[in-house]
């Protein structure tokens, strides 16, 4: 490692422990609830997503712990997973802010896991009956759903050594619907005229600029959602969690800056009726 990119290491350490450190003599927010309906999507928080299609239900990257490691949780998670039947979970990573062991641990075990093929053995590990890993462009498919496996582009090994591993972004369908989890990316044109009716997509840890390697910025997301010919975009990967420089309210105001009327802007704990 360079001495320059060793420095920026350091000085993003302390700004991000920095700033984690004054929410230790913060509460964590309480988050809204709206009811999880048919054929609807609810944002838990993060990347954690429970979407109802046909009154089957898919979690993404389930992640509902108040701390990782030592960085603690913006907004409580709206939802107890483990209260829940789960019929499916789709984990698009092994990243610890995208596949929690603590979260994983407690939720159905029975329920199908959908997930990159470096996975097998912590899922098995974590008790998991059912597991399916996808590499890309590869298809899970039952009576209730098909789900297609996407390359993102995104690092996803857990740690910081040995050999990269690839992420999954997913089409999610159903007989009515189709939604598009992008999980998490950088800028990339994999998901040109994909076509679907709801694109997730994150907008969180974008800075330094030098993040952007590995995430996308809002106008980047934005950008990836027209080329899916998605017709509604709903953000996630923010306000739950500060994982870099970059801050909500900054987020916020530039997705609206952007917003031409196809972004769908919500908060944690809120649900979108498709």
């Amino acid at each position: 490692m360079s001495f320059v990119r060793l420095s920026k290491t350091v000085e993003y350490m302390y700004k991000l422990h920095r700033r984690n450190f004054k929410l230790y003599f913060k509460p964590i927010k309480a988050p809204l609830y709206e009811p999880i309906v048919e054929n609807s999507i609810h944002w838990v928080g993060h990347a954690t997503v429970v979407i109802n299609l046909n009154d089957k239900i898919i979690v993404t990257d389930p992640v509902t712990s108040l701390n990782l490691g030592e960085l603690k949780r913006l907004v409580k998670p709206s939802l107890n997973l483990s209260s829940i039947n789960i019929d499916y979970i789709v984990i698009s990573h092994g990243h610890m802010d995208h596949m929690n062991y603590s979260t994983l641990r407690k939720i159905n075990k029975s329920a199908i896991v959908i997930a990159p093929i470096y996975l097998n053995m912590p899922l098995k590990i974590l008790g998991f009956k059912h597991i399916v890993l996808l590499n890309h462009s590869e298809i899970y498919s039952d009576r209730h759903i098909k789900i297609k496996a996407l390359k993102a582009n995104h690092d996803g090994r857990r740690y910081p050594w040995g050999a990269k591993a690839e992420s999954n972004s997913y089409i999610i369908e159903s007989d009515l619907k189709k939604i598009f989890f992008a999980g998490d990316t950088a800028l990339t044109d994999a998901y040109k005229d994909l076509v679907a009716d709801v694109a997730i997509m994150p907008v969180g840890c974008y800075k330094p600029d030098e993040f952007q390697e590995m995430h996308c910025s809002p106008e980047q997301s934005f950008k990836m959602f027209k080329m899916t010919k998605a017709k509604l975009m709903i953000p996630i990967h923010y306000k739950t969690y500060i994982l870099a420089q970059d801050k909500d309210d900054d987020t916020v105001n530039t997705l609206n800056r952007i917003n031409d009327g196809s972004i769908k802007i919500i908060d944690i704990g809120q649900t979108v009726k498709l």
